[in-house]
């Protein structure tokens, strides 16, 4: 299966469970109906866990997203860029809004399955957050942001910005009991999805 995302082709196994969760039905008809709604790119199920991937592809307009990839906010005022900033944030705090939204999405769509086609085609994943796996304390939730794009400069290489976007992120996210991973098509090593 084939899942193209911001002009990028993610290849899964034919028997994976995977869906473009703010293309699902579930998302434009119900979650999209609260102001300010976000939602991951796609969710999938991997060894039983909960897969929510975010992609980012900022190849060839990395001067305008240059801002987004300084956590917290730090530099978007500072930056130049052609792009618009009002409104708009950093990645980490992007994508830490993005999760817990789908995660609220979700066990929304647990809670609607009964009378809902398009809540129930989410319930096997929403029934991994209320597992007892989860409740034992496994981390039974994979956060990834794909991040691609030529960020790196002779002051701050690209591995780590990605480990400061990732460590912020998991701050963020502490609330949930997840593994938080920041990678790009170089580091990325093809266990979940492989990119074309």
């Amino acid at each position: 299966m084939i899942i193209e995302e911001s002009g990028l082709h993610f290849r899964f196994r034919e028997d994976s469970f995977v869906k473009k969760y703010d293309d699902s039905n579930f998302y434009r008809n119900y979650v999209n109906q609260l102001p300010e709604a976000k939602g991951v790119d796609f969710i999938s199920m991997e060894d039983g866990r909960l897969v929510l991937t975010e992609i980012k592809n900022c190849k060839g307009h990395e001067a305008d997203n240059n801002w987004r990839i300084f956590p917290d906010n730090k530099k978007v005022t500072t930056s130049k860029t052609s792009v618009n900033t009002t409104g708009r944030e950093s990645l980490d705090i992007e994508v830490s809004k993005k999760i817990a939204l789908t995660i609220g999405g979700l066990i929304g769509a647990y809670t609607k399955s009964a009378g809902s086609s398009s809540a129930e085609e989410l319930t096997k994943y929403a029934e991994v957050l209320v597992s007892p796996a989860a409740k034992a304390g496994n981390k039974q939730i994979l956060v990834i942001l794909f991040l691609e794009g030529d960020f790196g400069c002779e002051t701050r290489r690209k591995t780590t910005i990605m480990m400061e976007l990732q460590r912020s992120i998991k701050k963020k996210l502490s609330w949930l009991n997840c593994l938080v991973s920041v990678v790009d098509s170089a580091t990325y090593q093809n266990k979940i999805f492989s990119v074309e």
